[in-house]
């Protein structure tokens, strides 16, 4: 496994899965069996199904005092929050990774949590 970005680890466990954008690609995941990695650029009021059914949660703002960071807790899930090196484009479904790597990663595309280290890896 490689390091692409790294994030202050909000919510401790580990957690791989595909890439979900959208509360609702979390949920349809997760009825087929497969929880996903919930990445956001900040979590909203109408992310919280999508946290429930999540794998672990992942947000480009906000620190271990943000709404998503603390609903994860809630909830026992990883969360990752303040990865400044990525960016969510919710149109084209992608996540641009600028930090330990350059890299675009697509919604669907498996990512690996670890938030007790609070790092994100890919194969």
């Amino acid at each position: 496994m490689a390091v692409i970005a790294r994030g202050q680890g909000a919510s401790p466990g580990a957690a791989t899965g595909p890439i979900a954008l959208t509360p609702e690609v979390v949920v349809a995941f997760a009825a087929q069996g497969t929880p996903a990695i919930f990445v956001r650029t900040e979590v909203l009021a109408e992310d919280m199904a999508g946290i429930a059914a999540c794998a672990a949660l992942v947000t480009t703002r906000g620190g271990i005092t943000g709404d998503g960071a603390i609903a994860a807790r809630a909830m026992g899930k990883p969360c990752i929050a303040g990865v400044l090196m990525m960016r969510v484009d919710y149109m084209s479904k992608t996540v641009l990774v600028t930090g330990e790597v350059s890299l675009t990663l697509r919604e669907g595309e498996t990512l690996t949590v670890d938030a007790s280290r609070g790092v994100l890896e890919r194969d």
